[in-house]
């Protein structure tokens, strides 16, 4: 059928082109994509014409999309020997750009293993289209080596660039950006932190996917261990990327209360520790009447030296320029831990195999204000209730946010608690999955609506020189070198940038004006616009640039009344050149710098 589409497409395409407004290609078939993509386009009726899975397991790919109603879905298959290659083998790169036209697809998912992720985001980026990617970014196997970290800042920097060149975006499933607990913390913190301007001091993150792996299980492909990375890649990195929010948010402070490098140590367990603390003999005591896998009669003594960590344990000190602390942080980031696994066997390690979640965070905004996180699951999707019984501790949709004041200063309520549920309206919660899915759709809602403000691959510089950085950590630990990863420099990205926020900034000069010269420049997220005005009644010069995103405007930046046109034009060509660098958050830097002067 494939076969019989290109030819088509290649002998008669311009009577073939199927017309869609939105047409989509998944990339990628499993657990994940099956529980959260497929569900979504089926309730949206966004069409999904293609699927790109590997050869061993297209009859279960036909099945699924099959079961799932999705029955003109076409599948292209890629060899399983080609699946972990860095860019795409030629005969699938021309396979599938000729079906993108055909099909006119204008949106792809990429819900691959992570290290299949980069050829297909290259793919993507170069043909236009619009893509959205499942965490992380890129990986490397047998990440061991800093020369193989490093290929993942690399790998990141490419795709960012194809992405800026191409005006092309590609966006994270980062569901906690869309979180409303989560969106609810970062707008409290960014009011006290830029009312007050006091930085936030202090971040404990504690997260434990609750999944007990047994030795027997280590060969599985879903969130993998045997390619050499582990919980830092996997769910880790949903709370690097929150911990880079924070950063951003101190970074809207004066120059010297900036966030501009970094110390790291690391520590980890490994599959080589857990054999260790948990045995054969002890596996036989536990699950004396459960059979035990023929696999340890033939694994007497089993070993994981290759294999990526379970845990991440960090601690790290982030100061400003002049070598003084702002910011501490703990970081533990847990996948083996409290579980309710009561069995041997292996089944499903998805959402069926004892998982649980437990999820804790504890910021510090010097002595104004301490905001505690607390999301405690005590059972399994398959035990859901209502939902009333799921919100509170222990339940499913746990997620209550605890609140401390300094209200003699700040004001508001010295103590306050808001469970998650009080954030949702009773129309969002009907028929829902769970809290974590209403926070996936936002996010697919908003990547099909071209609105990429949050999560997209741009804004993910700073969680990536975190990510890379405690990775490093991790190769010296392995290697027994006692060491502390420095972060000199932290990533140009990593202030944040709000056009609210801007419009303090603005200044408007009054006066009948005519339009001298006007310059506009179309930046990836931004458009930037000087403009050179002639006020007639003094005879004036004034120049300013204005910033535009979809509908909000802040105008007047950088406002200068000068009398001299041959100044004016001066100060009209530094705008231009500095617009030229597309770097918005070095203009919101000047305008804060000036701000404190």
């Amino acid at each position: 059928m494939i076969n019989e589409m290109m030819e088509n497409c290649l002998f008669n395409s311009s009577n073939s082109k199927i017309k869609r407004k939105m047409c989509v290609v998944l990339v990628g078939l499993g657990p994940h994509a099956k529980r959260i993509y497929l569900p979504y386009l089926k309730k949206h009726r966004i069409p999904l014409q293609l699927v790109v899975e590997i050869e061993s397991k297209e009859e279960e790919t036909k099945n699924i999309l099959f079961e799932s109603g999705f029955k003109n879905t076409q599948i292209l298959t890629i060899k399983d020997k080609d699946k972990d290659k860095v860019h795409l083998p030629n005969y699938l790169k021309q396979q599938l750009s000729l079906l993108c036209k055909l099909f006119e697809i204008n949106y792809m998912i990429v819900s691959t293993e992570p290290k299949a992720h980069y050829m297909y985001i290259e793919f993507a980026l170069l043909q236009r289209i619009p893509v959205l990617t499942d965490k992380p970014i890129t990986v490397m196997k047998k990440m061991k080596t800093i020369s193989q970290i490093d290929k993942v800042k690399k790998e990141y920097q490419y795709l960012a660039n194809l992405s800026k060149k191409y005006k092309t975006p590609c966006m994270m499933m980062c569901q906690r950006q869309y979180h409303k607990g989560y969106e609810y913390v970062k707008k409290l913190l960014n009011e006290v932190v830029s009312q007050y301007e006091i930085p936030i001091t202090y971040v404990d993150i504690y997260h434990c996917d609750g999944a007990w792996e047994f030795p027997h299980d280590m060969e599985k492909e879903n969130h993998p261990y045997k390619y050499g990375y582990g919980k830092l890649f996997h769910s880790g990195y949903h709370f690097i990327n929150l911990l880079s929010e924070f950063i951003k948010i101190n970074n809207q402070l004066p120059h010297a209360k900036q966030i501009k490098k970094g110390r790291i140590y690391g520590n980890y367990l490994t599959p080589n520790d857990e054999v260790n603390i948990m045995n054969i003999d002890d596996y036989k005591r536990i699950f004396k009447d459960q059979k035990i896998p023929l696999y340890y009669e033939e694994n007497k003594h089993p070993k994981f030296s290759r294999y990526g960590e379970k845990n991440y344990y960090g601690i790290i000190e982030y100061k400003n320029d002049k070598n003084q602390t702002i910011m501490n942080v703990n970081l533990n980031l847990l996948h083996n831990g409290f579980s309710r696994r009561g069995w041997m066997e292996t089944r499903d390690f998805y959402k069926k195999n004892g998982r649980v979640r437990h999820e804790r965070l504890n910021i510090q905004v010097g002595p104004l204000l301490n905001i505690q996180v607390h999301s405690y699951q005590s059972k399994e999707i398959k035990d859901r209730q209502d939902l009333k019984s799921e919100e509170m501790s222990g339940g499913l949709e746990h997620f209550d946010i605890e609140i401390y004041r300094n209200a003699d200063i700040i004001g508001g309520k010295p103590y306050e608690k808001i469970t998650l549920g009080d954030l949702y309206t009773e129309k969002e919660k009907k028929n829902m999955t769970g809290y974590n899915e209403l926070a996936r759709e936002k996010t697919l809602s908003e990547f099909f609506k071209c609105n990429y403000e949050k999560g997209n691959l741009l804004d993910q510089a700073l969680a990536i020189d975190i990510l890379v950085s405690c990775a490093k950590g991790l190769v010296y630990a392995y290697n027994k070198i006692d060491h502390v990863e420095e972060i000199y420099k932290l990533d140009k990205h990593a202030t944040s940038i709000s056009l609210t926020e801007l419009k303090k900034y603005a200044f408007k000069y009054k006066g009948t004006k005519e339009c001298v010269k006007m310059e506009v420049f179309e930046g990836y997220k931004y458009e930037y616009g000087i403009i050179m005005n002639h006020i007639k009644e003094n005879k004036h010069y004034e120049v300013y640039l204005y910033m535009k995103e979809k509908n909000l405007v802040v105008s007047c930046l950088f406002n200068r009344l000068i009398k001299s046109k041959i100044f004016a034009s001066l100060y009209y060509n530094i705008l231009k050149r500095l617009m030229k660098l597309d770097r918005p958050n070095l203009l919101y830097s000047l305008l804060k710098y000036k701000k404190t002067q």
